[in-house]
């Protein structure tokens, strides 16, 4: 059997060398280096991880506290009148109202019952108001309905411009002091609330 030619020779080792480094590199060095990028995604996610809940614990207080005010919104007794009835829901909603407008210094001239949209879930209880007072009242008024638990919404609002004259005293006209006038505003006004549920 004659030996290879020294070319031949040359030739197959550098095959076989060529071999070895294919097999290192598609059987070792790529799985390799996915297990690295896939390690190295799993440490970023850690570190996210981490990352939030350093800062859930050093704002813990102030998310329950959010939690707290978003959970209390969503309940019925922050949203919706009190009342098994519709009649004893329109009465606390006028017993509101009363109180309300002696907070801001008005007058209710009057209140009736009417007709609210209904909407779904919920029975709405309507009333139409008729309010006098001088401007800041009237403000402090709004405020307190825009401000309401349970929630108070306006479906109409109209606002009237008087002007009334005041007396003035028997000295003030010898002193020919002119009349002063007094500008109060009338309000009338459609406010709604709702019973959760439907309720006769």
């Amino acid at each position: 059997m004659s030996s290879l030619s020294p070319a031949t020779s040359r030739f197959s080792a550098v095959s076989l060398l060529l071999l070895i480094i294919l097999f290192v590199v598609f059987y070792l060095l790529v799985p390799l280096g996915h297990f690295y990028i896939e390690k190295n995604e799993t440490l970023e996610n850690l570190q996210q991880q981490l990352s939030r809940f350093e800062y859930l614990v050093a704002n813990g207080d102030k998310i329950n506290a959010e939690l707290k005010r978003i959970d209390d919104l969503g309940s019925e007794g922050d949203l919706f009148l009190s009342g098994s009835k519709k009649s004893i829901a329109s009465a606390n909603l006028r017993e509101f109202i009363n109180e309300a407008v002696k907070r801001s210094g008005g007058q209710l001239v009057s209140s009736q019952d009417y007709e609210a949209d209904a909407v779904p879930s919920a029975t709405a209880i309507g009333l139409r108001l008729q309010v006098s007072g001088e401007a800041q009242n009237l403000v402090d008024f709004l405020h307190e309905i825009e401000s309401a638990r349970p929630i108070i919404f306006i479906d109409d609002l109209s606002v009237i411009s008087s002007s009334s004259r005041v007396r003035a005293s028997r000295s003030r006209h010898k002193k020919n002091i002119p009349l002063r006038k007094s500008s109060s505003l009338d309000v009338r006004m459609d406010v709604v609330g709702y019973l959760a549920g439907e309720a006769k």
